[in-house]
């Protein structure tokens, strides 16, 4: 257990893209829960106050599975769509978190 690592992304949708975005999301968790066996949870959020405020909450066995998705094909191709389309205002804020042994 000592080895799971979570992670927490937080991103905003640029001005009229949320919905757009919500679907491209939608569509990146079908993939990656379809793809990757290190993946343990894998799920996005829309704030319910903020409809352009999203945040994942990731959880991987291990860094290496983390390390997996972060070079995935699919992670590089819904980047790359993600700005091309311009559905994001700024940069995702993104933190890693391991459980307290106890």
């Amino acid at each position: 257990m000592s080895n799971v690592l979570t992670v927490v992304a937080r991103l905003r949708a640029a001005a009229g893209k949320g919905d757009a975005l919500a679907a491209l999301l939608a569509e990146q968790v079908a993939t990656v829960r379809g793809t990757e066996q290190g993946c343990l949870a894998y799920t996005a959020h829309r704030s319910t106050s903020d409809p352009d405020l999203f945040l994942f909450y990731e959880v991987y066995e291990n860094e290496a599975a983390f390390d997996f998705h972060r070079r995935s094909v699919h992670l590089v191709a819904y980047r790359e769509r993600r700005e091309a389309e311009g559905l994001t205002a700024g940069a995702a804020e993104v933190e890693t978190f391991r459980p307290i042994a106890g």
